[in-house]
């Protein structure tokens, strides 16, 4: 195979701007569809409105079926950037450009190799499926809707950024909206008055003094829970002392912790706080695989043989979408090029060795999970 298929296809993704919001992944999924296609390589596109699409492709047939699974969407690139961000720019051995460590390196990659399988006919004892989703960057729309379809599965490959390291866990997110209300009043009149500003203040000094509780929370490879506020909302007009004020809440809990404890917890901490009221925005439980499943072993196995170094099981430090798959009943591990440290910067890159191994790493991955050989 022509190794620089990976960078074309790679170059491609990042020119199409899914930037989520909006997403627009549909332009993504169709470009990748009709590449497909051209192969004789079985894909669909499953449409979720208002230009929302993922991408699901096929190579080989019958049990077992083994996924490799990433998003089409990538963060806002609203900072300021040496570069063009949906451009991909080669300087030394680095591409930059949006995504091409979080996750359209590790996109281009798993649709390199099943145009390699396919390219050199392998025989496949099994299925390899490929499957591309929307929305992971915000809420998830295209992985709920792609379970909601399916069955279940061998396992499954996740390609976020990890430096090609295989994670087995990773903390889930509850985001929590809190709102606080007082009677509005004039900037001029006395500051001893009660006002919602004061209980604002307040109520974000509880939240952060909840992490020192939280550190008794352990797990063995994750860091404890940690909670921040991210927004403060409560402007009415320069001479006027708000009604009301709006924080955002964004807690990391460890695998297990349900929403239920989650928000027990930021109740107790936020308790004795006058005309302070809870909503949910949004929750996404943690994941994890059994650090010793079989799974995991054969995966580091591989990649000690790839990457010449060893390898153990390792924590994915941000939240991903193992958790659902987990969930539904597929195993699934974290792996793919690049590093976290790169994703959602106004610089970002991937190495290119990084991409070129990941290719090597997940034709391994199908050809012994999947007994591959070349047809005759």
């Amino acid at each position: 195979m022509d190794r620089e298929t990976v960078f074309k296809i790679l170059e491609k993704l990042i020119a199409i701007n899914t930037a989520n919001p909006p997403g627009n992944e549909k332009a993504a999924a169709e470009y990748l569809y009709e590449l497909f296609c051209e192969e004789k390589i079985s894909a669909r596109i499953q449409d979720l409105g208002n230009n929302r699409a993922n991408l699901t492709a096929s190579y080989g047939n019958g049990e077992p079926e083994i996924i490799f699974c990433g998003h089409l969407d990538v963060v806002p690139a609203a900072e300021d950037w040496q570069f063009p961000p949906f451009q991909m720019i080669k300087k030394g051995e680095r591409l930059y450009g949006r995504g091409t460590a979080d996750m359209k390196g590790g996109v281009a990659a798993m649709c390199a190799v099943l145009l390699q399988l396919s390219r050199e006919n392998i025989r496949l004892s099994g299925t390899l499926t490929l499957v591309l989703v929307a929305d992971e960057e915000c809420g998830n729309l295209g992985m709920r809707h792609f379970l909601r379809e399916k069955g279940k599965a061998a396992f499954a490959v996740i390609g976020e950024p990890t430096e090609l390291q295989v994670a087995v866990a990773h903390r889930g997110v509850l985001r929590d909206y809190v709102d606080i209300a007082a009677a509005p009043y004039h900037a001029a009149l006395p500051l001893q008055q009660h006002n919602a500003m004061q209980d604002a203040a307040k109520a974000i000094n509880a939240i952060f003094r909840m992490n020192e509780a939280l550190v008794q929370y352990r797990h063995a490879l994750l860091p404890p829970p940690g909670i921040a506020v991210t927004m403060v909302e409560g402007y009415e007009k320069d001479n006027i002392v708000p009604g009301h004020v709006r924080l955002l809440t964004d807690f990391r809990v460890l695998p297990g912790m349900g929403y239920e404890e989650c928000r027990r917890l930021e109740e107790q901490a936020l308790e004795g706080i006058e005309n302070c009221s809870l909503s949910k925005h949004f929750f996404m439980p943690g994941g994890e695989m059994d650090s010793g499943h079989a799974l995991v072993k054969k995966c580091c196995e591989i990649g000690e043989r790839v990457l010449g170094e060893p390898q153990s099981p390792a924590a994915f430090d941000a939240s991903c979408e193992q958790c659902f798959l987990v969930g539904h009943g597929i195993p699934a591990v974290i792996c793919g090029p690049g590093s976290l440290k790169q994703a959602h910067t106004s610089e970002e890159y991937v190495e290119e060795e990084q991409i070129r191994l990941a290719v090597k790493y997940y034709y391994q991955i199908a050809m012994e999970f999947l007994k591959g050989e070349e047809s005759k």
